[in-house]
């Protein structure tokens, strides 16, 4: 699938960037504050969901293109990732299967949304791939600067790559956010992994996975 080759002003890049930064970091302050962990560590999937949404405005429930994939997919993982996260405070043991759960969903969206066995047997590999890399991201536990080395590399990757469409300029709304949680005070207090760290993982395999798949 070809990638669409959007002028770069149409995408309001800096606008989208700064607004990922603020929407992460007032919901991490806010959620230290009211002592919401889960809530903290939603906080960076939430700002990549506003700031990838306002980049590309209004998008219809059936993308046509691969980038455009790429909001729908935050928003269902945010909510998605919030009700495991909720489930896993009353059942513990439910933590590791709502999040095989939920990014089982992220390989599914990704891969096409197959909703007929030959469809599905096509794309299994792609649903398989892109699962196992949220899953294994999401379920590390890794130092507080490593969601924004990774989305630094990840958007150095895009930008050296050359390619056409908008993946870069959602990069940097990406690293944007992932700062934005590094430097809140209410980033200390994020829930442990894997429910929190659903969205930000998500959203780093989701775009790695957007050349590779074009």
């Amino acid at each position: 699938m070809e990638l669409p080759a959007l002028p770069i002003e149409s995408l309001r890049p800096h606008a989208g960037a700064a607004l990922g930064f603020a929407v992460a970091f007032a919901t991490a302050v806010v959620a230290g504050r009211l002592r919401r962990p889960l809530l903290a560590g939603l906080a960076g999937g939430i700002g990549v969901l506003a700031g990838w949404w306002f980049t590309f405005g209004l998008l219809t429930a059936t993308p046509r293109q691969l980038p455009e994939r790429l909001p729908l997919l935050m928003l269902m993982v945010v909510f998605a990732a919030a009700l495991a996260g909720a489930l896993a405070r009353r059942w513990s043991w439910l933590a590791w299967p709502s999040a095989v759960v939920v990014a089982a969903g992220v390989g599914w969206w990704m891969a096409g949304a197959p909703r007929i066995l030959p469809d599905a047997q096509r794309s299994w590999p792609v649903w398989i791939g892109i699962a196992t890399a949220t899953l294994v991201i999401a379920g590390r536990a890794s130092p507080p600067w490593a969601a924004p080395l990774a989305a630094g590399f990840l958007l150095a990757g895009l930008i050296g790559a050359g390619l056409p469409g908008p993946q870069a300029v959602l990069g940097g709304v990406l690293l944007a956010a992932a700062v934005a949680m590094l430097l809140a005070p209410g980033g200390a207090r994020a829930a442990p992994q894997p429910a929190a760290a659903m969205p930000l993982a998500a959203a780093i395999a989701a775009l790695a996975a957007v050349p590779v798949l074009a």
